[in-house]
């Protein structure tokens, strides 16, 4: 039984040692390609967008912060 099971883990080891040297089909992309994929992916998300009103920052001093909930 002991064989059996070292045999299985040797060829478990091997498959994934081989599946993981496999070379990724390159998909570098140049960037106007990435940018149009992104624009695209974003013009399939339905409804209208949130156009937040402009606010000021402000610097906030974390030695005096209190968080009211």
């Amino acid at each position: 039984m002991s064989k059996f099971l070292a045999a299985a883990f040797a060829f478990v080891a091997i498959v994934l040692i081989l599946v993981s040297a496999a070379p990724a089909p390159p998909q570098l992309l140049d960037a106007q390609t990435a940018i149009q994929k992104i624009i695209d992916a974003y013009n399939r998300i339905p409804g209208p967008s949130v156009v937040h009103p402009w606010e000021v920052a402000r610097v906030i001093d974390p030695n005096t912060f209190v968080a009211h909930f």
